[in-house]
């Protein structure tokens, strides 16, 4: 009861504290071999975990578990532990195409926590990516477009909650390691941005999107730059690919308050001045017909 109590309390503790590191992305060829590095975050030791690799394909399938610690072999794939050195690297020989996945390295309590495994839970690092390369396919840098709103984006919507929507669009590239940003007059914003989860091949390439949602009246003001950002990881070096446009003039549909103040306090000097007049010549008027009238009571006498 007391190893129980002891684990548990060891264990809610840990949550917050445990960090598994692994190295970078990587793209490769067929036949080749590849390493992936594993190891504890700082102040943590390998001696109090088991260690262990699994790997996600791109296509959504289950989690698959390849090895753990001591067991050295597994098919093409490889590892051998050293607490000494915090290191828990994952090694495939031979390359195949289906290697591409995304490969995690996890760590699990040892000690004392064996006779309540149940409670027992497993941390996980951040995943490496792994492209074996299609014979028939070349490395290709995206394409970036930013696309305007619709028009039509705001009907729909109360004047104080209107919004727009510019799209990023990223096409023609290969493989699919790549990251997408978004910044407003050079300034990174993460709120109101949805991007694809993954991106969707289309024949030899792949392509992605992303959408900013922004606030209509931050849309309609020209001087106002938004820009999107592909980073693109070719297998040696990460490279940006950019895109810009910028907000527009109001035309009507979205008028700021500023601008709406002016065009009622013209509306209301035209409507002074067009009452004037109309009183003015209604006056003149008047004194036409009072003199014609008078002029015709002097000749009746």
């Amino acid at each position: 009861m007391f190893v129980s109590v002891l684990c548990l309390l060891l264990l809610s503790h840990s949550a917050l504290t445990v960090v598994v590191l692994q190295s970078g992305d990587q793209i490769s060829q067929p036949g080749l071999m590849v390493t992936f590095e594993c190891s504890m975050g700082p102040g943590l030791s390998m001696g109090s975990y088991t260690m262990y690799w699994y790997r996600q394909n791109h296509y959504g399938a289950p989690l698959e578990y390849l090895i753990k610690e001591y067991e050295q072999t597994a098919g093409h794939f490889k590892s051998s532990i050293d607490t000494s050195k915090n290191s828990f690297p994952l090694q495939i020989t031979e390359l195949l195409l289906n290697d591409s996945s995304t490969y995690y390295c996890a760590a699990r309590h040892s000690e004392p926590c064996i006779s309540v495994n149940d409670y027992d839970p497993a941390y996980f690092g951040s995943g490496t990516k792994l492209t074996v390369l299609e014979p028939d396919c070349e490395i290709t840098k995206p394409t970036v477009q930013v696309l305007p709103p619709s028009t039509k984006e705001c009907r729909d919507q109360k004047d104080n909650a209107r919004k727009k929507t510019i799209v990023c669009v990223a096409t023609g590239f290969y493989p699919d390691h790549v990251q997408v940003s978004w910044q407003i007059n050079g300034n990174s914003v993460t709120n109101g941005v949805a991007t694809d989860e993954a991106a969707l091949r289309e024949d030899k390439f792949y392509k992605i999107t992303s959408r900013l949602r922004v606030l209509a009246k931050e849309w309609y003001k020209p001087d106002t730059k938004f820009t999107c950002t592909v980073s693109f990881f070719d297998g040696t070096e990460t490279t940006s690919h950019s895109d810009s446009i910028n907000g527009e003039e109001a035309k009507g549909e979205a008028l700021t308050k500023e601008k709406y103040l002016r065009i009622t306090q013209t509306a209301k000097f035209s409507y002074g001045v067009f009452i004037i007049k109309s009183i003015t010549y209604g006056a003149f008027v008047g004194f036409l017909v009072w003199k014609l009238q008078s002029s015709a009571g002097k000749q009746n006498n």
